[in-house]
């Protein structure tokens, strides 16, 4: 494997030169300084999430799912995020924008299909809830941030689909009529992986540190120096998600299992088997960004 894969500081400037990577969306941009403040009050949250349509949307929904448990309807912003707590919000705000951001293009291609990646990805993100939950490896506080970890975990195909759209085709192209793993080919094409732009994008969008290295080490997570347990669960969960029938791409080889990750998660294989039907019960009751 080339040096440039290697270095992460490499792979930075790697990617970052090769393509411009969305900014992050302004609304989260403001969130990140209002929360910053020790002088915030949740109307000041408020006030930042009611500018993006899309995030209110999301913030209400959640507050008002069967997760809270609420007898009332909310219908306040300030009153949810009161409820949510600032921490809750914007992870809920994270998601709502990454679906923003990402979730417009629609065209599909051979190997790809913007519908079936957005089922994987939400499917790899309920999966690494679901098994981080049951995993004393991982507190009940940390649910939502596996979520999140395991919603982008494959964002950079949807990355370099957009911003290097020829060179990926046939990358996905090559991968599928050779029968080779796509990160191999994409490595041979750009001199990263998908993975990389992923954890480039997480850097530049302030994800935290264990996010944003579990997602480049999602398909080898022996190699994840530092937190090789979550790295490990969004391998599990993501192959969990490609034993479903959601591939993230069309015609393309199933990406290696590492056996040894169930150690890693804390989980034996029969405990994972155990836990599928609950997590296709939590994906199908999970929108969908085009829902």
């Amino acid at each position: 494997m080339s040096e440039a894969v290697a270095n992460p500081t490499s792979i930075l400037k790697l990617v970052n030169k090769t393509m411009e990577l969305p900014t992050m969306p302004e609304v989260l941009v403001k969130l990140n300084e209002v929360i910053a403040s020790e002088d915030s009050s949740a109307d000041d949250v408020a006030n930042v999430i009611a500018t993006d349509p899309s995030v209110s949307t999301n913030v209400l929904r959640i507050v008002n799912s069967a997760y809270y448990g609420l007898q009332v309807r909310v219908s306040s912003i300030a009153l949810a995020v009161s409820i949510m707590g600032f921490s809750m919000t914007k992870k809920v705000a994270l998601k709502a924008a990454v679906f923003s951001v990402f979730g417009r293009n629609r065209t599909e291609i051979d190997n790809f299909s913007p519908t079936e990646f957005w089922r994987h990805s939400v499917m790899t993100a309920v999966a690494a809830r679901v098994l981080g939950s049951h995993s004393a490896r991982f507190g009940s506080a940390y649910a939502e941030d596996l979520y999140i970890c395991g919603l982008l975990h494959d964002i950079g195909k949807i990355i370099l689909l957009e911003k290097a759209t020829q060179a990926y085709t046939h990358a996905l192209a090559t991968a599928a009529r050779s029968g080779r793993p796509e990160i191999e080919v994409e490595n041979e094409v750009f001199g990263f992986n998908h993975a990389d732009v992923g954890s480039v994008l997480g850097v530049k969008w302030f994800l935290p540190e264990d996010l944003t290295i579990a997602i480049r080490y999602h398909h080898a997570p022996d190699r994840d120096p530092f937190h090789r347990s979550l790295s490990s669960l969004i391998h599990l969960a993501d192959h969990a998600a490609w034993s479903a029938g959601m591939p993230s791409t069309r015609g393309t080889l199933v990406p290696a299992f590492q056996p040894e990750v169930y150690d890693q998660v804390g989980l034996d294989p029969q405990q994972v088997q155990d836990l599928l039907p609950r997590i296709r019960e939590e994906f199908e009751a999970t929108s969908l960004p085009w829902e």
